[in-house]
């Protein structure tokens, strides 16, 4: 097999390090390598360069800490590729943002539909007003739109569920309608802080793990290494974060099945664990917290103890909700 091995994650790589395969050869490696449960694709995506079309696929495996990276190159214009999602499903979210963006078609991908609708898209006649939404014809079911109008932080999305009385039978999810070019705007501004202020900016709800990512993205090009404390940080923040965002799941699954005590108890606890963050950087989604290089806001002995107890006080208080969700036999069958 023929692959480059990033064994330090994040790292930078030298693009002319990386092997080109024929896309027979990239296939035939790809189905090989995934068939292994320890290896999932963290991204396949395209680069335009000298006229030609470059594909990088990035195969994680978790037994190794490696990231193994290959490509294959092809004509600008190209019309259609073998799908390799019959062969892996999770292939299927790539190719169909590869089929927005540079309109090749996938034969054999099961759906291969728009997956975002940006300005730059390929097919400028796809519209997300007009998507023809699945449906099935039945005197009995029943369809559910919700959104895109959306009262969380995520971006929003619309959500059509199929319905026979409380069964769902189908879900579809349409993206798109809020795109705001953020890759463009990164390759635009080269500026440091106006891509660390682009990348916290996402998702609302993943402040720190955006602006993370960019973090050691930049510091890895630039060969800087974060001190243990920068990291040890970093990591309390990211977990703040997902501790934030399960506990405000299970708030929305709460209210999904009429449950409103837990709705009510969860977001309740969420709200003590984003007060916290705020009470460390000033922003209760933790924007500001993570730059480049270092931090505006180091942890001190004080806050690090303020953050415990508040933590402490969370999980006990938690788990008497999801002690009582797991023992009511009507929200389990609920969900």
């Amino acid at each position: 097999m023929e692959f480059f091995r990033l064994k330090n994650n994040p790292g930078a790589v030298n693009v002319n390090d990386i092997p080109v395969l024929e896309y027979d050869a990239f296939t035939e490696q790809t189905i090989a390598m995934l068939r292994k449960k320890e290896h999932h694709v963290a991204d396949y995506f395209t680069v335009l360069t000298g006229g030609k079309i470059r594909f990088f696929i990035l195969i994680a495996g978790d037994d190794t800490h490696t990231v193994y990276i290959y490509s294959h190159v092809q004509e600008k214009d190209l019309k259609s590729l073998a799908s390799l999602t019959a062969h892996h499903y999770p292939m299927h979210i790539f190719e169909r943002e590869i089929f927005e963006e540079k309109g090749i078609l996938f034969t054999g991908h099961p759906w291969l539909k728009p997956l975002r609708y940006p300005s730059e898209r390929a097919d400028k006649n796809a519209a997300i007003s007009t998507y023809p939404f699945y449906s099935i014809e039945s005197e009995e079911l029943h369809e559910v739109g919700v959104g895109p109008v959306h009262a969380g932080v995520i971006e929003s999305g619309h959500f059509r569920f199929i319905c026979h009385g409380e069964n769902v039978l189908h879900l579809e999810i349409q993206l798109g309608y809020q795109h705001r070019g953020i890759l463009r705007l990164f390759t635009e501004n080269r500026n440091m802080l106006h891509r660390a202020l682009l990348s916290e900016s996402i998702a609302g709800d993943t402040a720190v793990g955006h602006s993370l990512a960019f973090s050691q993205a930049a510091e890895a090009l630039g060969s800087f290494i974060p001190p243990s404390k920068l990291q040890a940080e970093r990591i309390i923040a990211l977990e703040m974060e997902r501790i934030a965002v399960h506990i405000g799941d299970t708030a929305a699954l709460c209210g999904d099945v009429g449950y409103q005590l837990g709705q009510a108890a969860c977001e309740a606890l969420r709200t003590i664990v984003i007060n916290t963050t705020q009470d460390w950087c000033g922003n209760r989604f933790g924007k500001g917290l993570v730059r480049p290089g270092g931090t505006n806001f180091p942890l001190s002995v004080e806050m690090a103890g303020n953050i415990r107890e508040k933590l402490n006080d969370v999980i006990r208080r938690y788990r008497n909700v999801t002690d009582l969700v797991y023992n009511n036999s009507g929200i389990l069958s609920r969900f």
